[in-house]
């Protein structure tokens, strides 16, 4: 299937190198010098449009056959639910025949991302005692009779880059307060290696676990486990009202780190905006939606039902917030712009490729840093579009999420 492929012919997996052909990004990090405000910029080097265009048409190509293999992966887990039923499984027919793939739009944001998306078909599975290891282990057991094996990860060790060696880790994440290594003890030495981590700020919790086909070894299909059918409704709802305008906010070309920028500056304002907005959209939409949804699943009684609401006040300086980052936008790139076009800016930006790193001659001729000026001038032209595209959908999606929850009269 050309589309499960396409990681292994276009990108490296190695975290390094994914990170240097993931989406641009400009990792502005201004350092203070008195009055002055100094870069030092990664600038993007490649234009993953032609790149995306293809991911885009090969899941089109592979859609139908995709589908095919996902009823198999659907077949499985009914049954296995089926089997475990008495300990707290569910499976949601109507959502799963419905949603048996990641949508085109997540997985090339994937792609984006991370450089592939190898799990495009996913199943969901109601769990209520996500506390319950033992059952979990019973449905690993029953996937595995089923001819599904739980897929290996390798990691990179932070401290040298490179792969951990001799080790491979179970691709699955747990996402629980309260589970540590030594909870997992019953499901034997490699699944204790799991990637156990807290609820998302917006209280988000859930397992995911990865399979490898029995007939394809190359293609994995996910299983993602809720609390119940509310919780999957929150998850669409957050998705599309909170999720969508902050995915597409931290695609903009600067640095996120308010640290990196002198107060008051472009990008001082474009960083303190994206946070606030982010801040407030999980406050009021993301924390009482999956709260609300976790008590309705488990049936906890007297449980008070928050509101999931923005008040017209909060809505307006959402919106000022966002239209704050387009209003700076174009002082950011001229400040950017100046700052790395400067001879020295270009004469480091030719030393850190490639190519000057296994050159003999390192001599930079004039005509060379011309050439790269260009270069990094075109690139930044390119990046101050995408991004000013970017910011104008963010402010529409906010749009319809603040018509979704803003108090009404």
């Amino acid at each position: 299937m050309l589309i499960s492929r396409l990681p292994q012919t276009n990108f490296n997996a190695h975290k390094k190198q994914q990170a240097q052909e993931a989406v641009p990004q400009l990792h502005l990090r201004p350092q203070l010098q008195a009055d002055t405000v100094s870069f030092g910029a990664k600038i993007p080097k490649y234009d993953k449009t032609f790149f995306m265009d293809a991911i885009s048409r090969g899941y089109d190509s592979a859609e139908s056959s995709l589908i095919s293999a996902a009823k198999e992966f659907h077949r499985a887990l009914k049954k296995v639910v089926n089997k475990l039923k008495a300990y707290g499984f569910e499976y949601d027919e109507a959502y799963n025949t419905k949603c048996p793939l990641k949508k085109k739009d997540s997985v090339l944001d994937k792609y984006e991302r991370q450089g592939c998306a190898q799990d495009m078909i996913r199943g969901t599975i109601y769990w209520q005692d996500q506390q319950d290891v033992l059952a979990f282990k019973k449905f690993l057991d029953a996937m595995k009779e089923e001819g599904w094996s739980i897929s290996r990860v390798r990691k990179i060790d932070p401290k040298t880059g490179n792969f951990i060696k001799g080790i491979s880790f179970p691709d699955l994440e747990i996402r629980q307060e309260g589970l540590t290594t030594e909870s997992l003890a019953p499901l034997g030495e490699f699944i204790q290696r799991a990637e156990i981590s807290k609820p998302r700020e917006s209280t988000y919790a859930d397992w995911q676990v990865r399979f490898v086909s029995p007939k394809d070894k190359d293609h994995e299909c996910e299983v993602i486990f809720l609390y119940g059918p509310h919780y999957k409704d929150a998850k669409e709802l957050e998705h599309k009202f909170v999720y969508e305008p902050i995915r597409k906010l931290k695609k903009l070309h600067v640095d996120r780190n308010i640290e990196h920028h002198q107060k008051g500056s472009p990008g001082y304002v474009i960083a303190s905006n994206f946070h606030e907005i982010q801040k407030r959209l999980i406050q009021f939409i993301s924390q009482p939606l999956f709260t609300n949804a976790f008590n309705a699943d488990l049936k906890i009684k007297d449980a008070e039902k928050l509101p999931v609401e923005i008040s017209k006040s909060y809505a307006a300086l959402i919106m000022n917030y966002a239209k704050g980052i387009s209003k700076v936008l174009p002082s950011y790139y001229s400040q950017v712009t100046k700052e790395l076009l400067k001879e020295e800016q270009i004469v480091s930006s030719i030393k850190a490729s490639p190519s000057y790193q296994i050159r003999p001659d390192k001599t930079i001729s004039k005509r060379e840093i011309i050439e790269t000026r260009k270069e990094v001038k075109d690139r930044l032209a390119h990046c101050k579009e995408r991004d000013t595209t970017k910011i104008a959908e963010v402010i529409n999606d906010l749009k319809q999420t603040i018509d979704r929850f803003v108090i009404k009269d």
